[in-house]
């Protein structure tokens, strides 16, 4: 693994939310069993988002910064300011990397979130897209001082023949970056495809995997079969528990797992992070993750 990751400190398991909607994150972090960080997604500007990621620090855990409004694939380059606001954001709330998913938040010039689109448009998997993405994710790591992850987006349907292993190993290792794994999506890709993500694990460099997702959804019947639907607010749908079972013995070096859980009461999380910590001790071969959860129960 590459130095700039070896150093990344090991998180545990946290939750991952927006600052706007339930759960509480402050009160996640107090409640015995809760999260041993906080993932949030949130605007650009970090002083419109400051007070309360102040308030979730000084409740002992540390944050991660997670939003969606970076173009890490696509022609479309991202603006020097915008970078360069999150830069500041980044610092400004001590988070230790900085993950996104690939794919398109805003369309031509300018910047945009990707709920101005609706949700994220997926990106194209062939080798012209690879190239795009490389010069996309080069374009953020000039600009952000920590280590950059890319995540693989939620799809319904599929754009290009290129696995999404091969294509996401392939960027991965041409820009030297980490790589933040959702499960659901990953049920998302082998239910739009046909495919199995195992089939091209051996072109995923599996030691720069450092984050782990997971979240609710629900299955939709589509015209040629099920579809996986990204529904954070939902319950955890089976396939993705199944598939987190999978991963983790493959992932050598994860720092973090992370629930995603906005809109879900602190209960249901509570008891989600209690499953999700015995998987981890059950199957994950990364001896500081499992050592971590000492700190959290």
């Amino acid at each position: 693994m590459s130095n700039h990751l070896e150093e990344l400190p090991t998180l545990g398991v946290g939750a991952s939310l927006s600052l706007s909607s339930q759960p509480d994150p402050v009160s996640l972090v107090r409640a015995k069993g809760g999260p041993s960080f906080v993932e949030y997604s949130g605007l650009v500007d970090v002083d419109e988002v400051i007070d309360e990621v102040e308030k979730i620090r000084a409740a002992g855990a540390p944050v991660l910064f997670h939003p969606s409004y970076i173009n890490f694939c696509g022609s479309y380059p991202n603006s020097n300011a915008w970078l360069e606001a999150t830069s500041k954001h980044i610092e400004s709330v001590g988070s230790s990397w900085f993950a996104q998913d690939v794919a398109y938040c805003f369309w031509e010039e300018g910047p945009g979130y990707s709920t101005q689109l609706g949700y994220f448009i997926p990106l194209i998997f062939n080798q012209h897209s690879l190239e795009l993405a490389v010069e996309r994710v080069k374009e953020v790591q000039a600009k952000v001082a920590v280590p950059v992850a890319i995540e693989p987006p939620p799809v319904a349907f599929i754009i290009g023949s290129m696995p999404l292993f091969s294509f996401f190993g392939s960027l991965s290792n041409q820009t030297n970056c980490a790589i933040l794994l959702d499960m659901g999506h990953l049920v998302s890709y082998e239910m739009a495809s046909g495919r199995s993500v195992l089939a091209a694990i051996d072109e995923l460099p599996v030691e720069r995997v450092i984050e782990v997702h997971i979240a609710g959804g629900r299955l939709k019947e589509g015209d040629a079969g099920s579809i996986y639907v990204d529904a954070h607010e939902c319950e955890i749908v089976e396939q993705t528990w199944q598939m987190l079972e999978t991963m983790l013995p493959r992932l050598p070096n994860v720092k973090a797992v992370c629930y995603e859980c906005e809109g879900v009461n602190e209960s249901s999380v509570l008891a989600t992070l209690k499953r999700i910590r015995k998987i981890v001790r059950e199957k994950s071969n990364c001896d500081a993750l499992v050592a971590s959860l000492d700190n959290s129960e």
